[in-house]
């Protein structure tokens, strides 16, 4: 069972910052197939996704990855760090940033809280930064994230224009993390069916 924390000083003393990556992306709306697992584009995605993760456990000795918990490229990469940790590379942890109390009450079907749980229950630590939803809770668990980071794996959809992506981004920007960015107006496979010719 994870440690659970509530509303903790904004800084993870536990863990060393220089070996930790946080993710950040659109919820599954905006993602190919609309986040579908079994569109085409979206197995794609993952598959690209795991490498990217193995090249940063594997290169750069990152080890601890932080999620933010919200449905979409939150919970792929952390299910992807859970599935690594039990098959491949059991000494990297999952760090579950919740920006609420109450937060699994935004997955909207019996799958997604069921991934949710096992994802919280599987992680080193689950830390909860607000008692109840406030409209800057999710901003907040943000700049947490990057704060407590040195490296970011970014899935973004520039057409999309401004987003709370967008803003991760360009704050862990600000604050010098390693980037890398996986664009997807600029991969077109993300969106192609199995039936489409290339």
């Amino acid at each position: 069972m994870a440690e659970v924390s509530l509303f903790p000083a904004y800084e993870l003393s536990s863990i060393d910052i220089n070996r930790t990556c946080c993710f950040t992306g659109h919820r599954s709306a905006k993602l190919p197939g609309e986040g579908n697992r079994d569109h085409a584009g979206m197995k794609r995605l993952e598959s690209t996704i795991e490498l990217e993760l193995y090249d940063l456990i594997d290169r750069k000795n990152v080890c601890y990855f932080i999620s933010g918990m919200a449905n979409g490229i939150d919970l792929i990469c952390a299910e992807a760090i859970i599935r690594l940790k039990q098959t491949t590379r059991p000494d990297i942890e999952l760090i579950c940033a919740v920006p609420y109390v109450g937060q699994i009450g935004e997955m909207k079907t019996s799958q997604e809280r069921y991934i949710y749980t096992m994802i919280e229950r599987r992680s080193m630590k689950t830390i909860t930064l607000a008692t109840s939803y406030h409209k800057d809770c999710y901003k907040e668990r943000n700049i947490f994230m990057v704060d407590n980071s040195a490296y970011m794996l970014a899935v973004y959809k520039p057409s999309l224009g401004a987003s709370g992506t967008l803003q991760t981004i360009n704050y862990a920007k600000r604050c010098g993390l390693d980037i890398k960015l996986i664009d997807l107006d600029s991969n077109p496979q993300f969106y192609s069916s199995s039936e489409d010719r290339y």
